[in-house]
């Protein structure tokens, strides 16, 4: 079992990295990027607060860009084409994570059934040896066997670790953008009662 372990832990290290430094470079902050912008439209200038945006990162940055496009529509479509962002955003985020639940699901039991494998052939060289067989070899075949469980449970216990932290962030830029919205159906001068969609 040692090839899938070695296979499972390259999928969950990969995934950890990638994750990590996505949501690095994933962060803004949403109320002075929200202020920032309302001043521009506040001054009618669209174009430059557009540009403003370009450079930023993150889903509010996504989702101001978004209502700024549309701002000339009605509240209604302007609330439809948000909820859409939002979703397609959240998606983005949650992209790879289920490949760590899969690898901290199966790792220990892998781990297991290689000790069970590995016991089962100390058994057999046992019974092969009618009872003269060397007590290190039987005694060293169960340890190596033992092994696998230890290198299962290694490989499962971060990843299982690194999935809750991750779904757990995602979870939080979602509310964070769920309240964002009405902050940002305000900047384009659609004032009044939103139906946010809740995407925690």
């Amino acid at each position: 079992m040692t090839i899938p372990l070695m296979i499972a832990s390259i999928f969950s290290f990969a995934v950890i990295l990638q994750k990590l430094i996505f949501f690095m470079r994933y962060r803004d902050s949403s109320f002075r990027l929200i202020k920032k912008i309302e001043l521009l439209v506040e001054q009618n200038d669209i174009l430059t607060a557009l540009n403003e945006l370009k450079g930023e990162k993150g889903p509010n940055a996504k989702l101001l860009a978004t209502a700024l496009s549309h701002h000339s529509e009605d509240p209604a479509r302007i609330r439809e084409v948000l909820q859409a962002v939002g979703e397609d955003e959240i998606k983005k985020m949650e992209k790879h994570l289920p490949i760590l639940d899969v690898v901290s699901m199966i790792s220990p039991l892998l781990g297991l059934l290689g000790t069970v494998l590995g016991i089962i052939n100390s058994f057999n060289i046992l019974g092969t040896a009618a009872g003269a067989a060397n007590p290190a070899q039987i005694s060293g075949g169960i340890a190596a066997a033992l092994i696998s469980t230890a290198i299962g449970l290694i490989i499962a216990i971060p990843s299982a670790i690194f999935y809750s932290y991750f779904t757990n962030t995602v979870a939080t830029k979602a509310h964070e953008m769920n309240l964002s919205m009405v902050d940002i159906m305000d900047v384009i001068g659609n004032r009044g009662e939103i139906d946010v969609q809740d995407y925690s």
